[in-house]
């Protein structure tokens, strides 16, 4: 009988406009590992920081054994690489989730969040992100995208992620904290499923 095991994949916008939501961003990702900490089962948990640049804090780590992020992981400044952080994390987990084939039922939520549009990704284009979100979804991959306008919500579903799993939240404290909740609560159910 195969293990099941859950993997949550956040991707989470550090770019110049983060700024005034940087700590909100902190403590709404730092409450939602906690509450998954506590939860039954196998969990694992993969952390991207993008903005210019992507930077992976945690890869496919035991959800128990991960610390919380700090201000100094989450620094804020650049442009938006969204693109680019997408087909770096995508390809990364895939890699890492292929070795387990066998023994593993494996689930995948991936978690985006952003307040601005694409604008910096040198490494990929819509076109290559749109078919790489188009398979992993096919393989039962749950992709949840967070934007804070119309604008990138057309995106994401132009980049094939499906229009009942993007959301549209508030620019503010408000807004951070309840997607975090909501991602959290999908992970959860994920979980238990």
């Amino acid at each position: 009988m195969k293990k099941k095991a859950t993997e949550m994949v956040c991707i989470l916008d550090r770019s110049g406009s983060m700024y005034k939501k940087r700590k909100d961003t902190i403590g709404s990702f730092n409450q939602m590992l906690e509450k998954q900490k506590r939860e039954p089962g196998e969990a694992y948990i993969t952390t991207a920081l993008f903005s210019d640049q992507c930077d992976v804090l945690y890869s496919h780590t035991p959800i128990r054994e991960t610390e919380e992020l700090t201000e100094q992981d989450y620094y804020i400044g650049g442009n938006t690489a969204l693109f680019d952080a997408i087909g770096k994390v995508f390809h990364q987990t895939d890699s890492l989730l292929e070795g387990r084939e066998g023994d593993y039922e494996e689930k995948v939520l991936v978690f985006i969040i952003t307040d601005g549009m694409e604008n910096a990704s040198v490494q990929y284009g819509r076109q290559q992100i749109k078919k790489l979100i188009e398979e992993k979804q096919k393989k039962g991959w749950v992709i949840l995208f967070f934007g804070t306008d119309m604008e990138m919500i057309k995106l994401a579903e132009d980049t094939g992620i499906r229009k009942e799993n993007t959301t549209c939240y508030p620019d503010t404290a408000e807004g951070i904290r309840e997607s975090f909740l909501m991602a959290g609560s999908c992970f959860s159910s994920l979980r238990r499923s």
